[in-house]
């Protein structure tokens, strides 16, 4: 055999390899990130109180969605397109599903907003009215609902819709 065909071959082998190696090394990247855990917690008064001292004496924001609510998911997306300019944002999401069927698609969502980072808690089921009442006796249920928080650790309640000119101010300059 020619030496130059025998050289072709062995490079198109060792192409073929290392192509190989790297699909099985981004697939399992994949994989592990696909599998990533989202820290979920029930909410209930302790975990509202932990947040509320967590928080004290700085600006946070409190989303509360639904995996039905289309205006949600344009908030959630916002809220990934500050997280990519700000890694640590202050900002704690709350899924209002208290059902088991939701879990999923949950959690599901949360990753394709790559908000994995980010303090997510969920309602507990038989306890809707409850966990509203207790983050706002004024509050009905309506979504999405956003609460700014200020360093005194005032509630600045917001039914529907926030603009990202509004979550920009919040959460990216030192002053509101």
């Amino acid at each position: 055999m020619n030496k130059a065909i025998i050289k072709k071959v062995v490079a198109l082998y060792l192409g073929l390899a290392i192509m190989m190696l790297f699909s099985n090394k981004v697939r399992a990247e994949q994989e592990t990130s696909d599998k990533k855990i989202i820290h979920q917690q029930v909410f209930n008064q302790q975990v509202f109180e932990q947040l509320k001292q967590k928080y004290q004496g700085s600006r946070w924001l409190m989303l509360l969605w639904s995996v039905d609510c289309p205006p949600c998911m344009k908030e959630l997306a916002l809220v990934k397109k500050l997280q990519q300019q700000k890694q640590d944002l202050a900002v704690v999401i709350v899924n209002v599903d208290s059902d088991e069927e939701s879990e999923q698609q949950r959690q599901a969502i949360i990753k394709h907003f790559e908000l994995t980072q980010l303090t997510h808690l969920y309602f507990r089921d038989g306890f809707e009215d409850h966990s509203r009442y207790l983050i706002d006796p004024q509050w009905y249920g309506e979504l999405p609902r956003s609460y700014f928080i200020d360093e005194a650790g005032t509630f600045h309640g917001k039914s529907g819709l926030v603009t990202k000119a509004l979550l920009d101010k919040w959460l990216l300059s030192s002053r509101a």
